[in-house]
């Protein structure tokens, strides 16, 4: 699990610095595995401008460049794109640099016998998108010439290590719950986005009564008159920070939503939907599923997923489906948040030999409860961004019993041989979550979901 200390500081508030937080990080048993800039240091990425582009003396296709990126130097860049010009704002990369799509790092080169100094980047170069014809563009970005073109280069990716029964630090909210236990601040309270629900859910969901079911929790939401634009620089730059790939603003907002609270979400181009119904159940033997990886899968009888009326549309808690995927055309989109069986989807994915972020999450259990939350805050960032109307949040939920432990705080002491007050046992459990009823000594302690 990979956090930056400036997204932590948005769950935590904390007067604690890196070191202490990493310290503390180790010390309660979240081991962090390193610290490294983020993105091949992306701090050095600079945005310039071309004050002279001629053509190069020795190669027809290739243009020589006087950028500057604000001071009195003027660097000879050697460039091959044909929108090089002269007054062009665009992202300068200086030798040293290293270009995150081919890892290669810049070095001061001739270039068919000119010198170049650095580089001029697309789009694609700099993992951003797949526009690779002509170096970026920037508009009305002349005052900030000499500044890092990726605001959260300062920051440090810090990687954490979660074993397999700390499923709840998955999310950077998780671990910002559980240094807040450790002393090392307060979690801030998270205030539910209320979206305007003024548009009729359009899909319909349906859930197979099997054996085995697997699905115990489906939320979904209808979004409509969406447009799917690239997103802005604050969730790319966090996306980046993790090594993620910035897509669109739909993929990047549920990946951002994934990372942040732990809660895989997915969504759909409900053009792409066959009839009005998405049927949770249980596949064929021999029915095939095209992954957004690429690639084709012959299902086995018993495995779960999510179809519509043409065939299987998602791998259900480990990948969607290509047919039904979301584009920069798309503009009615289905959402989803569901809580599927750990089992189901662990056996699932070692059969077919596909690991997901989702899959890693989702066979460690999530948290009952976060459905709901996330699927108004997932569509109240898809409204704020991509415009739209939303419809209600329709769940479908079994129910589920709160897991309730008596507990004697007094066998802290037997079991570990350290003794330990009870109101500070009391309020580490309640900073967690857990909500505590005295009887005489004993306490009944409800787990938080």
């Amino acid at each position: 699990m990979i956090i930056t200390i400036p997204w932590l500081k948005e769950h935590l508030k904390t007067s604690a610095k890196e070191n202490e937080i990493i310290d503390r990080l180790t010390n309660i048993g979240l081991e962090v595995e390193g610290v490294k800039e983020n993105s091949g240091e992306m701090g050095k990425f600079k945005i310039a401008k071309v004050l002279k582009a001629e053509k190069h003396p020795n190669a027809d296709k290739l243009k020589v460049c006087d950028v500057t990126i604000g001071g009195k130097e003027i660097l000879k860049v050697v460039c091959g794109a044909p929108n090089a010009r002269e007054g062009l704002i665009t992202i300068y990369a200086p030798p040293g640099a290293i270009i995150p799509k081919t890892n290669f790092e810049l070095k001061v080169a001739k270039i068919r016998g000119v010198e170049s100094k650095g580089m001029l980047c697309s789009e694609s170069e700099l993992n951003l998108s797949e526009e690779s014809e002509g170096i970026i563009e920037l508009n009305n970005k002349e005052k900030e010439i000499g500044k890092s073109y990726f605001k959260s280069s300062s920051q440090k990716a810090i990687d954490i290590s979660i074993t397999p029964n700390r499923a709840d630090c998955l999310g950077v909210r998780g671990i910002a719950r559980d240094l807040s236990s450790a002393g090392v601040g307060k979690l801030i309270h998270i205030n539910r986005k209320k979206i305007k629900q003024n548009t009729k859910h359009q899909i319909k969901t349906s859930i197979t009564k099997e054996k085995n079911q697997g699905c115990d929790i489906f939320g979904s939401c209808y979004i409509k008159n969406i447009t799917n634009k690239e997103s802005p620089e604050w969730l790319k730059n966090k996306l980046i920070a993790l090594g993620l790939k910035p897509i669109s603003a739909v993929v990047d907002i549920t990946n951002y939503v994934m990372f942040d609270l732990n809660r895989p979400l997915h969504a759909y181009d409900a053009d792409k939907i066959v009839g009005n119904t998405l049927t949770i159940k249980q596949a064929k033997q021999g029915e095939n599923f095209f992954a957004l990886n690429g690639n084709e899968y012959e299902l086995d009888q018993g495995m779960l997923v999510i179809s519509d009326e043409r065939g299987v549309d998602d791998l259900a808690g480990i990948m969607g489906g290509e047919r039904t995927g979301v584009t920069e055309d798309t503009t009615r989109m289905f959402l989803e948040a569901a809580i599927f069986d750990p089992i189901s989807v662990a056996n699932t994915g070692r059969k077919l030999n596909i690991n997901s972020d989702a899959r890693y999450r989702f066979e460690r259990g999530l948290d009952y409860d976060s459905p709901d939350l996330v699927m108004h805050y997932a569509a109240s960032l898809v409204h704020k961004i991509c415009g739209g109307t939303c419809s209600k949040v329709v769940k479908y939920e079994l129910e589920k019993d709160r897991k309730l432990v008596c507990f004697n705080p007094d066998s802290t002491q037997k079991l570990t041989g350290v003794k330990i007050e009870n109101e500070i046992s009391k309020t580490i459990l309640e900073k967690l979550g857990f909500i505590i009823t005295d009887n005489d000594g004993e306490w009944d302690v409800t787990v938080p979901s």
